[in-house]
């Protein structure tokens, strides 16, 4: 089957019926996504991905969308060692979130909570980990935090579809064509994204500058713009 999201292969709902004796190990074994060089990023956490990585922007179906750069090749990462071991200061939460994921109905109106099935971490039995579902059925703490961590990541979703609007509306994005220097001396263009214009922002009406700042859109382009300084960082060998 092939990946969908980045990451999931086989997405079904978690139902007691057929998991009810799953349990769930993931601790610091990040070889799942160690094939990903970027990965979408809400916008509750530029603050913390701008201070080492660079924040760009992707064409979804909907309009732009932000993405954190992890690697400078396609299908590798440079925050996973080859110990699966993550290596870089900050996790999106798109990668903390797996192996769950909400699915949303055709008109928009229910979420259920499903899993990737193929993740390494998931244990049939129940001996790895901790139980999704108790004895009696009802949910664990694990699965109640699962629960949560992704209803919040749907709620920032939201906040970011809106910020991205507003990028999409004043036509403040261009696409990007970083030239990387690799270790070996060779150079690499790292293209397919996008990064807001300094010159086509600085060329907005006082009054849409004011709009930005009342609403911290402002802000949030000036911590995008300050993480491509750590372009470097996603060099991979």
């Amino acid at each position: 089957m092939t990946k969908q999201m980045l990451l999931y292969e086989t997405v079904v709902p978690i139902t007691l019926n057929s998991h009810a004796k799953w349990s769930l190990e993931k601790g610091t074994d990040f070889s799942y996504c160690a094939h990903v060089n970027a990965c979408p990023l809400m916008v509750s956490e530029f603050r913390a991905a701008a201070a080492a990585l660079p924040i760009v922007f992707s064409k979804g179906q909907d309009g732009s969308v932000p993405a954190v750069v992890l690697g400078s090749e396609p299908d590798k990462s440079a925050m996973v060692d080859a110990d699966g071991k993550w290596t870089g200061r900050y996790v999106p939460a798109f990668l903390r979130r797996y192996p769950f994921v909400f699915v949303t109905s055709e008109n928009g109106n229910k979420f259920t909570l499903c899993l990737d099935e193929n993740f390494s971490g998931l244990d049939r039995d129940g001996e790895r980990g901790e139980r999704l579902f108790n004895d009696d059925g009802e949910p664990t703490e694990a699965m109640n935090t699962a629960l949560e961590f992704t209803k919040n990541f749907e709620i920032e979703n939201r906040r970011t579809t809106a910020f991205c609007k507003i990028l999409d509306d004043h036509n403040l994005l261009d696409p990007m064509n970083a030239q990387i220097t690799m270790a070996d001396g060779t150079k690499r263009a790292l293209t397919g994204f996008s990064t807001v214009s300094r010159e086509r922002l600085k060329a907005l009406d006082p009054d849409v500058v004011k709009s930005l700042f009342d609403s911290d859109a402002l802000e949030l382009i000036y911590l995008h713009l300050s993480s491509m300084a750590f372009m470097d960082n996603v060099i991979t060998e």
